[in-house]
């Protein structure tokens, strides 16, 4: 869903210039993948923040996905037994973005020493949490029918931008980025070890 990646990746907006925005196509074989277009400054050191800020906005679509085909009341109540719980994520047509997501895992994982799998649960989980946050939802939903509305295939970014400032939940959303911002970062060790019980 790129509108969930869209949705994501405004918790940086200060790192990348987003760009465009067109309907992700998920049939294998095709040409056409879709999704958000966004740069950043090749100038800009990558640290592990930068990896990490990728790696949800890659994960993004597939738990978005998730959520959309199990439904917020499921994931809210099952999000408690990840990693554990088989089934919650959604891969059907992803797997090139799931693959994709453990590679932008793995300079966070060594950077801080960590089982690369606790570094993409951590991630899962903040990235569900995110989505299970007040009015994020309806965000979400929000951005995917402008997409399905645009006359054209690709859908500006800024255009988007200029009519959700409009919206009446703008405010309160932008408290929520913040609030997910603050409840992220900065990476620490600690930080992301303390989400997960300790694996085999």
């Amino acid at each position: 869903m790129a509108a969930a990646q869209f949705v994501m990746a405004l918790n940086f907006a200060d790192e990348f210039e987003l760009l465009s925005l067109s309907v992700m196509n998920t049939q294998p074989g095709t040409t056409k993948k879709g999704g958000l277009v966004f740069v950043r400054n090749g100038k800009l050191k990558m640290h592990p923040e930068i990896y990490d800020h990728l790696a949800l906005i890659s994960i993004s679509s597939i738990c978005a996905g998730s959520v959309y085909f199990h439904g917020r009341d499921k994931i809210a109540a099952e999000i408690v037994n990840l990693p554990y719980s088989d089934g919650l994520l959604n891969l059907e047509g992803a797997e090139e973005d799931y693959m994709a997501f453990k590679r932008l895992c793995s300079p966070v994982s060594r950077f801080f020493l960590l089982q690369a799998k606790k570094v993409q649960w951590s991630a899962i989980l903040s990235t569900f949490r995110f989505f299970m946050m007040e009015g994020i939802w309806d965000v979400v939903n929000f951005v995917a029918h402008a997409l399905h509305q645009a006359d054209a295939d690709v859908l500006a970014c800024a255009q988007l931008l200029e009519s959700m400032h409009k919206q009446e939940w703008y405010p309160g959303f932008c408290r929520s980025l913040q609030d997910f911002h603050a409840s992220r970062y900065p990476l620490s060790k600690v930080g992301l070890e303390s989400e997960l019980p300790e694996m085999p």
